[in-house]
């Protein structure tokens, strides 16, 4: 029988004879696991924050839930993705509370996007908005599993893709939620899973939630996490860009037509003699919609300053600026007429002045724009986070922070990640896989590839693309840094090859993935979504083939600005910054290859500048410890053995 949580340990639980394998088959105790969670319990006991590397293989999120479970004190996890927040959630939490019979209340939260509304389900169902007899179907559908269900997550309701447009109608953002004003807040799902996230002892959320909400307290639900003591953050590594995003602000297309939309929508429903608001609503987005037009000049991403002195831009924008101050005279007087009114003049006035801070001149800040074919985005966005992540961390009083990642560090070194985030003062730790790689896998350095900046380096790449996957029978994964080599490639893949191809772009990312591992032989092409969070074990996954260090593009805008900076305070940028960035990024690609203890495969990376120049020692050295080969009879030869263990 079980014994009560109050008298284990982490070693209890998770070492030699622990609880955990009465309900795992096959556990195994891993030393690196037990030694991660008993720092991670230390760590909590005292009150003390660190940051940890967790190497693939580790299983780092027992090692941080089972301390969660044994200790006294609140917890909150942010996780990189929706996805790590259900399987934690659905699976992990609940086995390990069982073998540990714990009581803690356990809740899981997501952004106010992920809830059911029923207030604007009831409004959209009143008004039949839905043409067809299928549309209507799925609404009224979904309108009886929304009276039946707890937690009102959309994800329950199947019958409806993720991303589908219909979820417009039965969601809402923090542009056109009503807050305390709403009508229907008694059966509200986003407020009821707040208050459960107060009460409970283990939150857990993702990475956006904690950015985007933490901060937004006063819109219209109070306080959204609990008193805690303790913050987990999962897949760390991710923290710097999404603090970046949040940090800063964002104006679309896709906003400003949603918001003359709902405009339009209120004053019919609660100024229905007026006409003027759809006018000057329309106007408004006739000039957005020219905006774009004028964008469609220049590069598709670029930093504002670089065109806004252009005539069709200046233009444009001027336009736009005029249109939203004719809407808002329109619509002032009108915000006493309903609550709606009054919700879509909060946002134009937000639009406005998000307009005006995007035009402004800031040191700190790097204003740029992004076309593509239906929309655009003008984004402002800071160099650096460091400072207001930091404010943010120690305003939110916890007293332990745990940073957990597969990969912080870079060339054995936390430093860099560290600087980004503002921790300086923590104490940081790397734990080794118990994956054995040098049986396991073997690095594959080919010495003839041309330099990738060579005119002949897409149909060389090509062309030792086909001998790796005649090599493996398939079962590889393609990485790419660029859609450009990605194209050529399969382009080049598709004549020469009868192994099937799984394209990004063809498919969605998911579908990709479920295809790949159902398919025989698959070989899979992707760009950086495919990088990172992606789990495929076993024989399906033999070869993981790298077109090109993963250097981020220095015609990025915010990045351009971060190495600007660098180089004028004195520093290296390209050592400081990029190489321990493009290092970082590598050993994401790379870890998809050894995902379990039994699997067996090969990494090729073909960018000849690990061999030729002085940085590629130390990214080789990141990277497991692999053999490695640049003979591709050897390469072979591995490959036969791995076939013939799997049909063994």
């Amino acid at each position: 029988m079980a014994e009560l949580a109050t008298e284990l340990d982490v070693e209890a639980v998770l070492g030699e004879d622990g609880i955990i394998g009465e309900h795992i088959t096959n556990f195994e105790s891993r030393a690196s696991q037990l030694s991660m969670a008993e720092l991670i319990s230390e760590a909590i006991a005292l009150g003390e924050s660190r940051v940890i590397e967790a190497s693939t293989g580790i299983g780092k999120s027992f090692a941080y839930l089972v301390p969660a479970f044994l200790s006294d004190a609140r917890v909150v996890i942010s996780t990189g993705t929706r996805n790590l927040q259900d399987q934690l959630f659905q699976k992990d939490i609940p086995l390990i509370r069982k073998a540990i019979v714990s009581s803690k209340k356990v809740a899981l939260l997501k952004g106010r996007g992920n809830y059911c509304c029923p207030y604007r389900l009831n409004k959209y169902r009143r008004e039949d908005r839905f043409r067809s007899r299928e549309m209507a179907a799925i609404f009224t559908a979904l309108a009886g599993w929304a009276e039946l269900s707890d937690s009102g997550d959309i994800g329950e309701f199947a019958e409806i893709p993720e991303n589908d447009s219909l979820w417009y109608y039965a969601t809402s953002n923090a542009d056109n939620c009503l807050g305390g004003e709403c009508p229907e807040i008694e059966s509200c799902f986003v407020l009821k899973a707040r208050k459960r996230a107060i009460d409970a002892d283990i939150l857990v959320i993702n990475h956006h939630l904690y950015f985007s909400d933490l901060a937004l307290k006063e819109d219209g639900f109070g306080e959204l996490l609990p008193d805690a003591d303790v913050l987990i953050f999962d897949e760390a590594h991710q923290l710097p860009d999404i603090a970046g995003n949040f940090y800063g602000q964002q104006i679309t297309l896709r906003q400003i037509d949603t918001l003359c939309r709902d405009i339009i929508e209120a004053e019919v429903a609660e100024a229905a003699e007026s006409k003027a608001l759809r006018q000057c609503s329309d106007h408004m987005q006739k000039c957005a919609a020219d905006l774009r037009l004028a964008l469609r000049s220049f590069t598709q991403k670029g930093e504002w300053e670089r065109i806004q002195h252009a005539p069709a831009v200046q233009q444009a924008m001027q336009s736009l600026q005029r249109s939203i101050d004719v809407l808002d005279d329109e619509l002032d007087p009108m915000v006493s007429r309903g609550k709606e009114l009054a919700m879509c003049h909060r946002r134009l006035q937000a639009l406005k002045q998000a307009l005006a801070n995007f035009l402004e001149v800031d040191d700190n800040l790097v204003s740029w724009y992004e076309l593509n074919e239906r929309s655009f985005r003008l984004v402002q966005s800071p160099v650096e986070v460091a400072r207001a992540f930091r404010q943010q961390l120690d305003a939110a009083g916890f007293a332990s922070v745990i940073f957990a990642s597969a990969t912080l560090s870079s060339q054995q070194s936390f430093r860099y990640y560290c600087d980004r985030l503002g921790l300086d003062g923590i104490d940081s730790v790397s734990f080794d896989s118990p994956f054995d790689y040098q049986k396991q896998a073997m690095l594959y350095l080919p010495s003839h590839l041309p330099d990738p900046s060579d005119d002949l380096y897409p149909s060389v790449f090509g062309e030792l693309c086909r001998e790796l996957v005649e090599a493996c029978s398939g079962h590889c994964f393609i990485l790419f840094t660029s859609y450009r080599m990605l194209t050529l490639t399969a382009d080049y893949l598709r004549s020469r090859t009868e192994y099937p191809l799984l394209v990004q772009g063809e498919l969605q990312r998911n579908k990709l993935l479920q295809q790949f591992v159902k398919m025989e032989n698959p070989v899979l092409l992707g760009t950086s979504s495919f990088w990172e969070g992606v789990d495929v074990k076993g024989d399906q996954l033999r070869c993981v083939i790298i077109d090109k260090l993963p250097f981020k593009s220095p015609h990025d805008p915010v990045y351009r600005k971060r190495i600007q900076q660098v180089n004028q305070n004195g520093g290296n940028a390209f050592f400081e910054v990029q190489v321990p960035e493009a290092t970082i990024s590598l050993r994401q690609g790379v870890g998809r290859l050894i995902r379990d203890i039994g699997d067996r495969g090969i990494v090729a990376l073909c960018d000849n500048r690990l061999n030729t120049k002085s940085y590629g020692k130390g990214m080789l050295d990141s990277l497991p410890s692999m053999r490695r080969s640049s003979d591709l009879e050897e390469i072979r030869a591995f490959a036969r053995q791995i076939a013939g263990q799997a049909k063994k």
